[in-house]
C-alpha cells in the first residue's frame, strides 16, 4: 500500500447557522500516524472527519493534505462510517469492488480475505452480522489503497467482544499498511488501545493531546493504560463553554 499522508488543519472554523462547531481548530498528523479524536457528543468530531474527507468545507482556515490545500473530495482518503453503508442491492464482493478499476473482483476478494471474510463474497449484506458488515466496509475502504483512512465511530454499534476483535483487526491492517489514520470515537479505552496520539475536542478547539507510548499490542491491564485512560476521561468530562459565534 502507499505510505500515509501528512495532514494539517489550521485555524478552521465551521458553523451551521448560529451553531459554531469548530472555532480556531488546529490539528496535525504525521504520515502514517494513528490519531484518535475523542470528545462529547456534538463536539465537532464527525464534522472534522467530513472536512478531512472533503465532504464538507470550512467557513475559515485551511485543510492541507501533504502540503496541498484540499479542494473537493480528498482523492487519497477513504471513510468507514458507523453503519457501514453497504449497498443492499449488491452482494458483498461487488460492494467491496465499487469504484475499482482493473481486476476489481480479484482486489475485492483479496481484501475480503484480509478481513477474514474470504468465503462471503457472494452473500447479501442483509445476512451478515453487524461485525461482519463493518469488516466488509473496512475491506471496501482498504481496496481503494487509501493513504488516509478516516474512521467515524466504526465500532460504536458492536457488542463488546466483536468490538475487541475489530480493534485488533484495524491495528493489524494499519501496522501492515502504515496509512495515516484518524479515528473518531467516544470510547477512551478504544482510543488508547489503537492510537499513537489521542486528541480531545471541546468547545470547538483542541482541549488536550496525549501521546500513547505503551508498547503494542496494548493490554488494558498495563499500569500505564489505566492511568492514561483515566486522565483523558477526566478531561472529557470537564465542563467547557461552547465556542463563540
Amino acid at each position: 500500500m502507499n505510505p500515509g499522508v501528512a495532514v494539517e488543519v489550521a485555524d478552521v472554523r465551521r458553523a451551521f447557522g448560529s451553531n459554531v462547531v469548530l472555532a480556531g481548530f488546529d490539528l496535525n498528523a504525521r504520515p502514517g500516524e494513528f490519531v484518535a479524536v475523542v470528545g462529547r457528543s456534538g463536539s465537532g468530531k464527525s464534522t472534522l472527519l467530513r472536512l478531512l474527507a472533503g465532504l464538507d468545507r470550512p467557513d475559515g482556515g485551511r485543510v492541507h493534505i501533504d502540503g496541498a490545500p484540499l479542494r473537493g473530495v480528498c482523492p487519497v482518503a477513504r471513510v468507514v462510517f458507523q453503519d457501514g453503508r453497504l449497498l443492499p442491492w449488491f452482494r458483498v464482493g461487488p460492494n467491496v469492488a465499487l469504484g475499482l478499476s482493473g481486476d476489481a473482483r480479484g482486489r475485492a476478494n483479496e481484501m475480503l480475505a484480509r478481513v477474514g471474510l474470504a468465503d462471503r463474497a457472494s452473500d447479501w449484506p442483509a445476512v451478515l452480522s453487524g461485525g461482519q458488515r463493518q469488516r466488509v466496509a473496512l475491506a471496501r475502504a482498504l481496496a481503494g489503497e487509501p493513504r488516509l483512512l478516516l474512521l467515524d465511530e466504526p465500532l460504536g454499534s458492536l457488542d463488546a467482544l466483536t468490538r475487541i476483535e475489530m480493534q485488533r483487526l484495524i491495528e493489524d491492517l494499519w501496522l501492515a499498511g502504515r496509512f495515516t489514520t484518524v479515528l473518531i470515537t467516544h470510547d477512551v479505552d478504544e482510543a488508547v488501545t489503537l492510537a499513537d496520539r489521542v486528541v480531545l475536542i471541546a468547545a470547538g478547539r483542541v482541549a488536550g493531546e496525549w501521546p500513547v507510548e505503551i508498547p503494542r499490542p496494548r493490554r488494558r491491564d498495563h499500569p500505564d493504560f489505566g492511568r492514561l485512560a483515566r486522565t483523558i476521561l477526566d478531561a472529557v468530562m470537564t465542563p467547557t463553554r461552547p465556542p463563540k459565534e
